[in-house]
């Protein structure tokens, strides 16, 4: 995967995410539901193709997505 097929949303949810913010930091920074960005959390992992948030941060500097 290269990060093309992550929408502008998913993006920033795994900036927040890269920075180390926490699920509720990330709702309340970016105005949606915490429930929201797990669920975007979700779509980020399928698409990395990994299974935690460690996995997750790790494959987009990898990547340079962020």
């Amino acid at each position: 995967m290269n990060g093309a097929a992550l929408s502008a949303r998913e993006v920033e949810v795994l900036r927040e995410l890269v920075s180390g913010a926490r699920s509720k930091d990330i709702s309340a920074k970016l105005g949606i539901s915490e429930r929201t960005v797990k669920a975007h959390l979700g779509s980020i992992y399928q698409k990395l193709g990994v299974a935690s948030r460690a996995a997750a941060v790790a494959a987009a500097v990898r990547l340079k997505l962020v």
